[in-house]
């Protein structure tokens, strides 16, 4: 059997992750937490469900529903509506725990030690523990914990209060009082029928605060805990990755670097190349890529990453994407992108459609620029309506795709063994030479409801959602300090 040297290189540095924070170096080193995709990898099949498809991009829209733009001051910014999300509950949270396809961290709350799942949501900035009279998702158990504190009065968010109970800090041993928003809807309601379980916001504004709680990096800065006011996601494949409070994990995998290289040689699949960082392609510049800057050398570690600042309404990781490339050609410049991770289904929302059943790995595109993007590739072609929002390509001559940010080009949708690779959701039909691609069209940001559910998200006018393929080929740290994202490729 064959082993692809660079995913057992992956591997092996998850592991070393998942054991590098040295509790002698508690507070100040990064806290680096294993985090997987409920639900395993993104199935893959043979020909596209167009119709289930249509349903699933409008499911991936419909997160982006819930809030509105407004002035607050002098600075616009993203809030939620006044409305519950649906208009069907008022006090209803944006975030859900328990979505399937969602990336998500185990932690251990309370005395003793409660398992929980802890859901990653790029679009919101609430830390709340959920908990319903299902036995859907993971439960917390407050009455169990002989460290949970209620400082009882008023409900200050409707279903919500705001307890604190220790935290173990992962790879320490070392536990810290947290304070969250603890929720439960009512039992009349039916989303006291959904999953129970934990939201991790990762929006890099309050104003997308629905309890006003702190965040968690916020507490863990206060406490010491970190000394850096930024977050790193790296995804080594389609269900693992790592989640990194407080820095990056840039450091640890230069630490581990001689045990891979032992790893490797037991293996026989020794390959030089894999020993040393993949590089991205240069599009503006010189500079050195390499592993060589520290988490802990303060600023020196900003030289490996390629930088953009945080732009638009104040709420959403919105930045620009200053080109696409096609083959080796520039064919879009200058390109409002949302990243987000995790645009994935409701629990409710789920179907029996084999096997698109969980989150699928599109990439939305204005629809002005997805028509662009595939006048680039020869033999491509838009679908007929209903299914207008896709595209076809030949199967086997799938488009070599870069994103630019940072004057630097990131690959992306790169190989993959199916017909037409990661670029592709499938055959068109059985015996078809013509495969669906990821990018997608969407017109969420048209005016008169002009996305697939029928709606229109304000101020989404020629954005982009970058989600899940991207962050498989590309580890993004995010500086909630500075509002500004970095990137690197390994």
């Amino acid at each position: 059997m064959d082993y692809d040297p660079f995913l057992i290189f992956l591997i092996i540095v998850l592991k070393a992750l998942s054991c590098s924070c040295d509790h002698r170096k508690f507070p100040t080193s990064p806290i680096h937490i294993p985090i997987k995709r409920r639900g395993g990898p993104f199935p893959t099949s043979e020909n596209a469900n167009l119709t289930f498809l249509l349903e699933e991009l409008s499911r991936a829209e419909s997160r982006f529903y819930a809030t509105k733009r407004e002035m607050q001051g002098n600075k616009l910014v993203r809030k939620p509506k006044n409305t519950a999300v649906g208009g069907s509950e008022a006090g209803l949270l944006m975030a859900e725990a328990g979505r399937l396809g969602a990336w998500y961290a185990d932690i251990q709350l309370g005395t003793p030690w409660q398992s929980l799942e802890l859901d990653l949501d790029m679009l919101t900035a609430d830390f709340f523990v959920f908990r319903t009279t299902s036995r859907l998702g993971s439960q917390f158990h407050d009455g169990l914990s002989q460290s949970f504190m209620f400082p009882g009065g008023d409900f200050p968010y409707p279903t919500c209060r705001y307890p604190s109970d220790k935290l173990l800090i992962p790879g320490t041993g070392t536990e810290l009082p947290i304070s969250f928003a603890f929720c439960r809807p009512s039992h009349s309601s039916l989303h006291t029928l959904l999953p129970s379980g934990a939201v991790l916001g990762l929006a890099p504004s309050a104003s997308l605060s629905q309890t006003k709680k702190d965040s968690l990096l916020n507490q863990l800065l206060e406490k010491k805990a970190i000394h850096q006011n930024i977050w790193n996601l790296m995804l080594i494949n389609g269900q693992q990755g790592v989640l990194t409070l407080g820095g990056t994990s840039n450091d640890a995998v230069s630490k581990v670097n001689e045990e891979i290289q032992a790893e490797l040689e037991k293996t026989n699949t020794v390959d030089e190349k894999v020993l040393k960082v993949k590089r991205g392609t240069r599009s503006a510049g010189k500079g050195d890529y390499g592993l060589k800057p520290r988490d802990d050398d303060d600023d020196a570690w900003r030289a490996a990453w390629k930088w953009s600042k945080v732009q638009g309404a104040a709420g959403w990781w919105q930045i620009l994407m200053q080109g696409i490339w096609v083959g080796g050609s520039k064919i879009l410049k200058n390109q409002p992108v949302v990243l987000d991770v995790c645009p994935s289904l409701s629990p409710f929302q789920a179907t029996s459609h084999p096997p698109y059943q969980l989150t699928t790995p599109f990439i939305l595109a204005p629809p002005q620029a997805a028509t662009a993007f595939y006048a680039s590739i020869p033999g491509a072609r838009a679908l007929p309506a209903p299914h207008a929002n896709f595209y076809t390509f030949p199967c086997l001559n799938p488009p070599t795709l870069h994103l630019e940010f940072g004057a630097w080009n990131f690959p992306v949708l790169h190989g993959g063994g199916a017909p037409g690779g990661k670029m592709s959701l499938g055959r068109l039909r059985d015996g078809s030479g013509y495969c669906v691609g990821a990018v997608v069209a969407s017109t969420m940001g048209g005016a008169n409801g002009g996305g697939a559910a029928g709606r229109s998200v304000d101020g989404m006018l020629d954005v982009w959602v970058v989600g899940g393929p991207f962050f498989r080929d590309v580890s993004v740290v995010f500086d909630v300090g500075l509002q500004s994202v970095g990137m690197r490729t390994f």
